[in-house]
């Protein structure tokens, strides 16, 4: 099984059409009717594109259909994009897609491009396009980036498009923990056609990379790549935040839960905007408010404090389990690594319960139960969905944080506020 980990951390140039099939615009005298929006799109839980034998369990899957700015004709719709809540913006791989998209280039025309690592340091790399973007289904568009030309797209990126450039070393860090970098720039290794960045913020690096203080973005002329500052206009945005419509400042995702022997797949949604219809009321749930880094300041667990951000600690439906603390510091639980193949994940002898505490920068706490169960036993089943499938996040106290991955989202309505969408809670916020 895949171990997946996709949570980042906390971090007007020209736009020229493509010159490919179907990149025109239609012309229409008579502007289309407007869509009706729904809030809601469905979602699976389970293998995702590559089934059984190549993909992972605990993935999160929904459709996304992308238009050349400003048409409603020259439009694809991708199947099986993996829903994330610890990243933002939409990143498609390039064998994925079929219409072509305007890229994003300099004054001498050289195209954008973004290297992003994730938390378990697998990554991504490739060129920033300009799309229309719409959750397939719902109405809900994202068709300018906001104070942009109307129609204009947002900026997408197209996971390992051509011409492939390696992707440079000065965005990769060296992992703390045993392993290696590795990308995820094809369907066999990332498992999914693309990723839906659905974070806590509004641009997928905000004044880190305005400022060029993050290597995130690059241009390559003549192939050596050199970092870039780019305007929050030209990154990567979450779609939900560049929506026509009121559902802006965040999202629910709303699964069932599943048996402690796990479930072959389940059907859930991603509620649109918080407080804005009669279906995405926050109701009884408990407001989190995140740090600046997007992290619970403060975690508790096992008699250890997890402080952001040297061990910064979150919830992310991009991780297929709950990664927390290690083998050996848990060893006295009864918490013995898998091996086999399956090193990284736990395999007690039986299923353990634990509680962790989080606490939220709006000065509020409350205690998390979570179980872990033998993880070789689980993936034998040939089950697809587990709420207790747990793994290890560093190698001792200093390298670990809690990484509350997609199972902590079963059963448990969990909200995404984002970032700048109140005054209340200016960071953004979890709730559930």
């Amino acid at each position: 099984m895949k171990r997946l980990v996709l949570a980042l951390p906390a971090l007007i140039l020209a736009v020229l059409p493509d010159c490919g099939p179907g990149s025109s615009s239609e012309t229409t005298s008579t502007p289309p009717p407007p869509k009706t929006v729904v809030n809601t799109a469905p979602v699976t839980v389970g293998f995702g594109a590559l089934g059984p034998s190549g993909g992972y369990v605990n993935g999160i899957w929904v459709s996304v259909t992308v238009c050349a700015p400003g048409s409603t004709a020259n439009c694809q719709t991708i199947p099986n994009v993996l829903v994330d809540t610890g990243s933002v913006g939409l990143r498609l791989l390039s064998s994925s897609l079929t219409l072509s998209l305007p890229s994003v280039t300099d004054s001498h025309g050289d195209v954008l491009q973004e290297c992003v690592q994730f938390a378990d340091f697998d990554y991504v790399w490739g060129p920033v396009a300009m799309a229309g973007v719409e959750i397939t289904g719902t109405g809900e568009e994202a068709l300018e980036v906001p104070g942009a030309a109307a129609n204009s797209g947002i900026p997408i990126q197209i996971i390992a498009a051509s011409p492939a450039y390696p992707a440079p070393s000065s965005c990769l860090a060296m992992p703390t923990s045993p392993g290696v970098e590795s990308d995820l720039n094809t369907l066999s290794a990332l498992g999914a056609n693309g990723i839906l960045g659905i974070g806590l913020f509004e641009q997928d690096c905000g004044s880190y990379c305005t400022s060029g203080s993050e290597p995130v973005y690059f241009y390559c002329p003549s192939g050596v790549c050199t970092g870039a500052n780019v305007t929050v206009q030209q990154q990567l945005w979450n779609p939900a935040a560049a929506f026509g419509s009121t559902d802006t400042n965040g999202v629910l995702i709303s699964l069932p839960s599943v048996p402690a022997t796990g479930a072959a797949s389940v059907n859930g949604s991603i509620i649109f905007g918080i407080g804005t219809q009669s279906d995405n009321q926050l109701g009884s749930a408990q407001i989190y408010e995140v740090d600046e880094y997007g992290n619970f300041p403060q975690v508790t667990f096992n008699g250890v404090t997890y402080a952001s951000p040297q061990n910064g600690s979150f919830l992310d439906t991009g991780s297929d389990a709950l990664f927390v603390s290690d083998a050996a510091s848990l060893a006295s639980k009864g918490i013995v690594e898998c091996g086999r193949g399956f090193e990284g994940y736990y395999c007690p002898a039986s299923t353990i319960s634990f509680t962790a505490t989080v606490y939220g920068a709006n000065n509020v706490h409350n205690s998390v139960p979570f179980s872990v169960a033998n993880a070789i036993a689980l993936f034998n089943t040939g089950l697809a969905v587990f709420s207790n499938l747990a793994g290890d996040s560093g190698v001792g106290p200093s390298t670990d944080y809690m990484d509350f991955g997609l199972p902590f989202f079963l059963g448990r309505p969990v909200f995404v506020g984002i970032a700048g969408s109140t005054t209340t809670y200016p960071n953004g916020y979890w709730a559930f």
